[in-house]
């Protein structure tokens, strides 16, 4: 019996394309990856209550490549109370020496720490989120910008998609 040999057309063409794809694909994802961040970030910074400023300016964004074709987006703040300010707070007793400052720059008042300390004590902090909103404000974004990336990738390494 004779052996068989088969042979089809354009298959090394075929291996190339696809070895350049993930490097391709990676590249695409990471800079889609950082459009996506600085949206959000941009939007949780618009989004986030501000006295003094502080934790809208920690607010920052992260792209990393963590695989083949993965890429993590983060965006957060390094504040303490940012997630108290995102998802509010059981009741607590704040020290008033912590609130005195701010009830007398956003109240006009000093004394007025004492109570707002014991009304957190009582009811805790309602939630004021800003990291969800921007989020769920740009999941549309999100995929057009990922649908984008992938479509590029792809005709990057000639397969028309």
């Amino acid at each position: 019996m004779a052996d068989a040999e088969f042979r089809i057309d354009g298959l090394d063409e075929l291996t190339e394309q696809l070895g350049a794809l993930a490097d391709t694909l990676n590249s695409h994802l990471e800079s889609a990856g950082q459009k996506i961040a600085q949206r959000i970030e941009r939007d949780a910074k618009e989004e986030v209550p501000v006295d003094k400023g502080e934790l809208r300016a920690s607010i920052r964004s992260a792209v990393d490549a963590v695989g083949r074709g993965l890429v993590e987006v983060r965006v957060g703040s390094s504040q303490e109370y940012a997630a108290a300010q995102e998802f509010g707070a059981d009741p607590f007793f704040p020290p008033v020496s912590a609130l005195r400052d701010w009830a007398r720059r956003v109240l006009g008042d000093e004394s007025a720490a004492f109570p707002v300390a014991k009304s957190i004590s009582e009811t805790g902090l309602d939630a004021q989120p800003f990291l969800r909103p921007a989020f769920e404000e740009n999941i549309q974004f999100m995929l057009n910008t990922v649908n984008d990336a992938v479509t590029e990738a792809f005709a990057g390494v000639g397969f028309d998609v």
